[in-house]
């Protein structure tokens, strides 16, 4: 991101200014645009061309190379979203929206057409039967009862890992029917304008096994001589007892559906968001709720992506629990 951030100090712009402007990618994206960008370096380098001042036809080439090696239409589609920030515009466009380069991507479509990942997913069912074998909250280990509170939460919200790890105690709101949670940070779903979603973890009564009511409040009391000041909701169940990142709740989850007897080779944790939302949208959940509590601006997303056939006043939480 060095290199788009001197494309911006190029324009003469103050160094608080350009501080702004870098922050408007997250963290993922720019980790995501950065290994294009250093391909891109490279290629103009051996070429002994200018990164920034460049010619379409030249970013044609660069993104045949990346063809001929193999890479998808979405990581060609990545790599021209890099460019747009980086390269110079050409007649009034950004080189990734020149109509040649869109053009040029339709091509790549219609030769490597887009796939899913999966063209089925996992029976939640599977996942529900070896929580109900689990012992009662009370009797597990702070790291099971770890686990455990993570896979209800992702089941009944459909979330992704990253959301989970982003749960903090400020803000709490408890009853006797409901826990209220906040996030700390913005979610991958979240766009300007829009506020944060929470999290309303309900009571269900008519299996206190798969609750995930009963299974928080058991988490918190747990935890509360533990944390000291960490208010993110989940932390690590060994010293120091910190708050665990994405990629922690992600080895949880999966540890949960190995047990359960998922095949973890083929369906990551990811792939538990298409698993509940299409069960749901089987068990009778109107479309517009299940896009709600999954954040999805569009049916098209659900359909696209995350609706698949299962492997074999109703509300989002209910339908994925019986």
């Amino acid at each position: 991101m060095s290199y788009i951030r001197k494309s911006f100090e190029s324009r003469e712009l103050s160094e608080k200014s350009v501080e702004i402007i870098m922050a408007s990618w997250r963290r993922s994206t720019k980790k995501q645009y950065s290994c294009y960008i250093n391909k891109w370096v490279l290629f103009c380098r051996e070429r002994q061309s200018n990164i920034f001042q460049t010619s379409i036809d030249f970013v044609i080439e660069f993104l045949t190379e990346l063809f001929n090696k193999g890479y998808s239409y979405e990581t060609l589609n990545s790599a021209r979203s890099a460019l747009s920030m980086l390269c110079e515009s050409h007649e009034g466009y950004n080189v990734g929206s020149h109509p040649l380069v869109v053009r040029y991507m339709t091509g790549v479509y219609n030769l490597r057409p887009t796939r899913s990942k999966y063209t089925e997913t996992w029976d939640v069912s599977k996942l529900l039967s070896h929580l109900k074998t689990l012992p009662p909250v009370n009797n597990l280990t702070l790291k099971m009862l770890s686990y455990k509170l993570a896979t209800l939460i992702v089941l009944t919200q459909a979330s992704r890992s990253h959301s989970v790890s982003l749960l903090t105690l400020e803000g709490m709101k408890k009853d006797e029917n409901s826990f209220i949670l906040y996030y700390c940070g913005l979610l991958k779903q979240c766009r300007k304008g829009k506020r944060n979603p929470v999290v309303n973890c309900k009571k269900y009564t008519p299996d206190r096994r798969l609750c995930v009511y009963s299974t928080l409040e058991e988490y918190i009391s747990r935890t509360k001589h533990l944390r000291g000041e960490e208010k993110r909701l989940f932390i690590s169940y060994i010293k120091p007892y910190k708050f665990v990142v994405s990629t922690t709740i992600s080895r949880w989850i999966k540890c949960v559906m190995r047990d359960a007897g998922i095949d973890v080779d083929k369906y990551k944790t990811h792939s538990a968001r298409g698993a509940v939302t299409s069960k749901a949208k089987q068990s009778g959940v109107p479309l517009n709720e299940i896009m709600k509590v999954a954040g999805w601006a569009t049916e098209r997303t659900f359909a696209q992506f995350y609706e698949k056939p299962l492997e074999t006043e109703v509300s989002f939480q209910s339908a994925v629990l019986q």
